[in-house]
């Protein structure tokens, strides 16, 4: 069977993604912190994605970038919005809600851009949420402390409109990979200031140092992917395979952390594969 480029693209900014949670997973017991990690990250995601638009000849300018910068923005803010969330609450009750923000850009490129939602999507969106759900148990156990939901939930949304934001700034006349350029300044123009207000020392050697340059190295990797898979496919069906990055976390802390695969996990992979499976029978 003949993959679609879209779903390609999709399992590669999955693929990128799933590592970088992995990699912040196991380094976050070194004692990572917000800002210095957040400022490192986009040190390294800048070069990258400045990289992959000169060699894809797309270092275009042009004014619907500017939805590209505002990605940025609101991805500074989700990113933080679900660290302070993590420092409260726990993972598996929040995590699987901001990984639900496909559901907000699948309706919002529904309702502005015009995509459509035949069944079979609509069949294939409702596996992916199963397996959100399934590969974090206690879901509901967030709505005991409504701050943390609430910052959990405005991490969805910003996520949420960083897809919508990428259909739109591509139909502008936007290139993939100088969106993301725009996003990785977008993000500095908020990091930066976060991290002098902050007064961390920046890390000068070890895992807090080394760790958040290799993730921005694959976040801007991941978002490339996703913005060249824009190109090819709906938002309605690459949104939600880029969102089951989670499953090859959870697979990777299972074989390199030891974490137990529980039956719970197993049904998430099932889930997780058979909504990319069925996305991939739909086109």
């Amino acid at each position: 069977m003949r993959i679609p480029p879209e779903i390609a693209y999709a399992l590669v900014s999955l693929t990128c993604l799933g590592v970088s949670d992995f990699l912040y997973r196991w380094g976050h017991r070194s004692g990572l912190k917000g800002a210095p990690f957040m400022l490192l990250q986009n040190l390294a995601y800048i070069p990258t994605a400045v990289g992959m638009a000169l060699l894809r000849d797309e270092l275009v300018l042009s004014g619907a970038l500017g939805y590209g910068f505002l990605n940025g923005l609101l991805a500074f803010t989700g990113f933080l919005l679900l660290l302070y969330a993590l420092r409260l609450g726990e993972a598996v009750a929040l995590v699987p809600i901001v990984r639900l923000n496909f559901v907000v850009t699948s309706l919002l490129t529904i309702y502005f851009v015009g995509e459509s939602l035949s069944a079979t999507k609509a069949v294939a969106i409702g596996l992916a949420v199963c397996a959100i759900i399934a590969g974090g148990a206690r879901v509901t156990a967030a709505a005991r402390h409504r701050r943390e939901l609430a910052m959990a939930i405005g991490a969805m949304l910003c996520f949420g409109f960083i897809g919508l934001f990428y259909k739109l700034g591509l139909r502008s006349g936007a290139t993939p990979t100088a969106m993301v350029v725009a996003q990785s300044l977008g993000t500095f123009a908020l990091a930066l200031p976060f991290a002098i207000w902050r007064r961390d020392r920046l890390p000068r050697r070890g895992v807090q140092l080394w760790l958040p340059l290799i993730c921005g190295v694959l976040l801007s990797a991941s978002y490339v992917a996703l913005s060249i898979a824009f190109t090819h496919g709906e938002a309605v069906v690459v949104a939600p395979i880029a969102q089951l990055s989670f499953v090859l976390t959870g697979v990777l802390a299972v074989l390199l952390l030891k974490e137990h695969l529980t039956p719970r996990k197993l049904v998430a992979v099932g889930c997780a594969s058979l909504a990319v499976f069925v996305f991939a029978q739909g086109q």
